[in-house]
C-alpha cells in the first residue's frame, strides 16, 4: 500500500493547482468569446431614419488638402447624416454651406511657438495646401484631438452621441444606430478598436473609428477647466500634455479620458482596422456585426457601395463577417500569380516547404486548419483564416504566388452559415 508521507501530500496537491490553473488558462485564452444579439427593429422603427438620428453627431478629421480631393465624393457615403455633421481639419473654410472648423484655432501661442510641427501649421494657413498625406502632416494631426473633444462638444451641446471618423472610415449607420440604442448616452462611454501600448492606458484606434456618449464628453470637458486660463474657451489648451513627445492623438486622447475618469470599452472585431480585401474571415470573425472598416478608398466606397444595391447582397441582413464574405468571394480561386492574400499565421523559410508553390501547398494540406498559402522566394506562409489580398507586382527578383484551399473553405462556409443574428461581442478590455 502506497504511503501518504506530507511529501506526497504536497506534491499531489501541487500537481492537480497545476492541472486547475493549466484549465483556466485555457479557457481564459481559447474559449469562445461572449455575445448578445443585435436587435433587428422592424422598418418602420429602424434607427437609421432621419427623426432617430438627431442625438448623433458625426466627427469628420481630415488634413486641409483632403477636403477638395476626397471630402466631395466621401459626401455621398454619408446618407442621411449629412444634417447632423461636424466637419474639423487644419485651417478654416467652408464646402458646400458646412463649416470646416479649424480644430487648431484657439490653441494658445505658447504651444505654437519654437514648435517645429506646426511649420506646416503656418504654410497652410497662407494658402500653401498639402495636396497629399506627408510626414509634417502626420505629425500636426496629432494635436487637433484634444482641442476637437472640446470644440465638438461646445458645438453640439445636446447631441447624446459622437462618431469620430477619418476620410478612409467606412461605417454601416444600421448597425451602428442599433449598437447605440444598447446604451445609455448618460452614460460615460468610450467605444472602438483596441491598441494595447506598453505601460499606457488601452486606447481607440482613430482611423478605425470611436464613439463618446455626451457624458463621456462631459467628463473631458470638466476635467479640462482645471488648464484653462481665467475665462474658459474651449480649443485652448492640451490638459498638461507636451505632444511632441507623443506618437499619436488617439493615444493622448485615451490618457486624457482614462484621467476623466472614462475607460474604453474594446468592440473589436465590430470596429474593425481592415477593408474588405484585407478583412480575416475565420471563426472569429463571422457572425459579428461590422460597424466599422478602416483604409477604404474612394474605389471601395463605390464597389461596396454597388455591391450593398445587388443581388449579390441578396437579403436585407445586418452587415456581418458572413454577409461582407460574399463580396470577396467571387474572387477566391485555386491559384492567383503575382498577388499576396496575406498569409501569416505560419511561415516555412528555407525548408523544403519553402522550395516551390508546389511544396508550400502540400506544407498547407498537411495543416488541417489551413485555408490558404503564399509562396514568395523561398519562404511558404500559411494561414488559417480567410484573406483576399491584393495585386503584388514582382519586386527585388521575387515573385508572389497565392493559393486557396477551396474545398476547405466551402466546408467552412457550410459548416457556419447561416448565422442565427448578427452578433454584438462583449467588450475586451
Amino acid at each position: 500500500m502506497l504511503r501518504l508521507t506530507p511529501l506526497r501530500l504536497w506534491c499531489a496537491a501541487l500537481v492537480l493547482c497545476i492541472l486547475f490553473l493549466g484549465h483556466l488558462t485555457t479557457n481564459i485564452l481559447y474559449s469562445p468569446r461572449g455575445f448578445d444579439l443585435l436587435d433587428i427593429q422592424p422598418e418602420s422603427q429602424s434607427l437609421s431614419t432621419a427623426d432617430n438620428m438627431t442625438n448623433v453627431t458625426v466627427v469628420l478629421k481630415m488634413g486641409s488638402g483632403e477636403v477638395l480631393r476626397q471630402l466631395p465624393a466621401y459626401f455621398d457615403h454619408l446618407g442621411p447624416f449629412k444634417q447632423d455633421i461636424l466637419l474639423f481639419s487644419d485651417r478654416k473654410a467652408e464646402y458646400n454651406g458646412l463649416e470646416i472648423h479649424d480644430a487648431l484655432a484657439n490653441l494658445r501661442p505658447d504651444y505654437r511657438y519654437n514648435n517645429q510641427d506646426f511649420d506646416v501649421y503656418n504654410a497652410i494657413q497662407l494658402g500653401d495646401h498639402l495636396d497629399e498625406k506627408t510626414c509634417e502632416g502626420w505629425q500636426l494631426d496629432k494635436y487637433k484631438f484634444l482641442p476637437m473633444m472640446e470644440l465638438s462638444r461646445h458645438l453640439r451641446p445636446e447631441s447624446s452621441w459622437f462618431v469620430f471618423i477619418e476620410l478612409d472610415t467606412y461605417v454601416n449607420w444600421d448597425n451602428m444606430h442599433r449598437f447605440l440604442a444598447k446604451f445609455d448616452s448618460r452614460t460615460p462611454y468610450y467605444f472602438g478598436s483596441p491598441v494595447w501600448p506598453r505601460k499606457k492606458p488601452v486606447f481607440a484606434h482613430g482611423g478605425t473609428g470611436f464613439v463618446l456618449s455626451g457624458a463621456a464628453l462631459d467628463k473631458l470637458v470638466t476635467h479640462g477647466r482645471s488648464f484653462a486660463e481665467d475665462k474658459y474657451l474651449p480649443g485652448t489648451h492640451l490638459f498638461g500634455k507636451d505632444i511632441k513627445k507623443e506618437c499619436c492623438g488617439d493615444e493622448v486622447l485615451a490618457s486624457v479620458l482614462k484621467s476623466s475618469g472614462v475607460n474604453l470599452r474594446g468592440y473589436w472585431p465590430m470596429f474593425n482596422g481592415e477593408k474588405p480585401i484585407t478583412t480575416r474571415f475565420g471563426r472569429e470573425q463571422w457572425c459579428e456585426a461590422i460597424l466599422t472598416l478602416h483604409h477604404v478608398g474612394l474605389d471601395d466606397f463605390t464597389n461596396l457601395k454597388r455591391w450593398e444595391t445587388s443581388s449579390l447582397r441578396m437579403d436585407s441582413k445586418p452587415l456581418t463577417f458572413e454577409v461582407l464574405f460574399r463580396y470577396i468571394e467571387p474572387s477566391l480561386q485555386d491559384v492567383i500569380e503575382d498577388w499576396t492574400n496575406m498569409s501569416e499565421d505560419v511561415v516555412y523559410r528555407g525548408t523544403h516547404a519553402g522550395k516551390s508553390f508546389n511544396t508550400c501547398s502540400a506544407a498547407c494540406m498537411e495543416d488541417h486548419e489551413c485555408v490558404q498559402f503564399e509562396h514568395v522566394d523561398n519562404e511558404c506562409r500559411l494561414s488559417h483564416d480567410i484573406r483576399l489580398g491584393h495585386r503584388q507586382s514582382p519586386h527585388g527578383g521575387k515573385r508572389w504566388t497565392s493559393g486557396w484551399m477551396m474545398d476547405r473553405i466551402y466546408a467552412f462556409k457550410a459548416s457556419h452559415s447561416l448565422c442565427d443574428a448578427a452578433h454584438f461581442v462583449h467588450p475586451n478590455p
